[in-house]
């Protein structure tokens, strides 16, 4: 690949990839900051009877009969002991062994920290991990115009202060 093919590839896939880093630098830093996905999120609960039956069918009813919104998705999912249906903005969990029925409504920011986590759906994960692949690919065309300027130096010295600093953060927080 010539080194005009380097540029070209480098500059339209990171401009194309730009808004999912503004979306993982947003919601981390807001994660580092304590902010997570129920922050600001209206949260409601109902009691049933424990043990009761976790089945979707069940939950079905049990909303219908409280004239509790249904998510746009119903199709069921479990995370920990809690069968969940919804979309990361509207979301309910069943928990039949607390027998706790909860609805949450996110905020925006609480739908993007859902999608920092991977909570968000099976294309929005894909492309997740699609812009992280790419974000090497970035690097290492970054390196090759670099080198090919002559910069080698000043690049070495970069990474290596870069290393150094990750080494004593990392020791400070062992």
């Amino acid at each position: 690949m010539r080194l005009q093919g380097v540029y070209k590839f480098h500059a339209l896939t990171s401009v194309f990839f730009l808004p999912f880093a503004l979306l993982f630098v947003l919601s981390g830093v807001a994660f580092l900051l304590g902010v997570n996905a129920n922050s600001g999120a209206k949260i409601k609960k109902w009691h049933v009877e424990k043990g009761t039956k976790g089945d979707l069918e069940f939950l079905l009813k049990f909303l219908k009969a409280q004239k509790i919104a249904l998510p746009s998705k119903l199709e069921p999912r479990t995370h920990k002991e809690d069968l969940i249906i919804g979309t990361p903005a509207y979301e309910i969990a069943f928990n039949p062994k607390k027998g706790e029925v909860q609805s949450i409504k996110r905020s925006f920011l609480g739908v993007l920290m859902q999608v920092h986590k991977g909570h968000a759906g099976v294309a929005l994960k894909a492309f997740g991990v699609i812009f992280g692949v790419f974000l090497c690919f970035f690097y290492v065309s970054g390196l090759l115009m670099g080198f090919k300027r002559k910069n080698t130096a000043s690049i070495l010295s970069a990474f290596l202060l870069g290393v150094i600093v990750l080494g004593v953060l990392l020791a400070l927080a062992l």
